[in-house]
Formats: structure tokens, C-alpha cells, sequence
């Protein structure tokens, strides 16, 4: 068995613990779209707050159609970023139409006005056709 002396272990320690901090500006809740068999549009529901956004992840080809619409009363917006976060296709928006430029998976990240204190409910549609 190999053991490391305490001092190594504590500075193991209190740099996690600082990764950890550091990493805390906010949080994200990660979901996959799936698109239900036959469909090409999608409805998802929720609900953020400030220190809170919600990332949808979903696969699409290049040269497809997608359509974002975001419905919520207050200061939310969502940002659409392409595979790879290699270009930011929409930011702060509420409606978004386009064709895809490359494939794979695409980042709609649905996210409240840096003021907001209170929980704002959402609903996003989006249609990949």
C-alpha cells in the first residue's frame, strides 16, 4: 500500500476545495432532448432563478432547420451555441430560426436576467426539421 505524507493529502485537499468554490458562480440542470418517434418538435418546461440556467442538449445534422421559440413573462432568455461551442448562433433571445451548420449536438441554454431574485417559469419549444 502506498501512502502520501499528510501535508500532500491537506494540499490535495484545500485545492479541490478551491476548484470546488471557484466553479460555484452558478448552476446548470443538463437535459438531453430526445425527440418522441415521428415528431420533430418538442416542448420543455421550467423554471430559473438567478445563479440558475437550464441547458437543453440536442443532436442535429447540417443543413436542417431549427426553430426556438422561448415563452416567459420577465427577464429570461435562452443562447444557442453549436457543436463544439464554436459559434454562438443566437444570444439573449426569445425566437430563434435557422439552418444548422454543422452536425451534432447543439446547446440551447435557457438563463434569467443577472437582477432576477425571484423563480421565473418557462416553456421552450423547439422543431428540428
Amino acid at each position: 500500500m502506498i501512502t502520501a505524507p499528510r501535508s500532500v493529502l491537506g494540499l490535495v485537499l484545500v485545492l479541490l476545495a478551491a476548484s470546488f468554490v471557484i466553479g460555484q458562480k452558478g448552476t446548470s440542470i443538463v437535459t438531453r432532448i430526445k425527440f418522441a418517434r415521428g415528431r420533430t418538435t418538442t416542448v420543455e418546461k421550467g423554471s430559473v432563478h438567478r445563479g440558475m440556467s437550464h441547458d437543453y442538449l440536442l443532436k442535429a445534422g447540417a443543413g436542417q432547420t431549427m426553430t426556438v421559440h422561448l415563452a416567459a413573462r420577465g427577464g429570461v432568455c435562452f443562447d444557442l451555441y453549436s457543436p463544439g461551442l464554436t459559434d454562438t448562433l443566437a444570444q439573449c433571445s426569445k425566437d430563434w430560426s435557422g439552418e444548422l451548420p454543422r452536425p451534432g449536438d447543439y446547446r440551447i441554454n435557457v438563463l434569467p436576467d443577472t437582477t432576477t431574485e425571484r423563480s421565473i417559469p418557462y416553456t421552450l419549444e423547439v422543431a428540428v426539421r
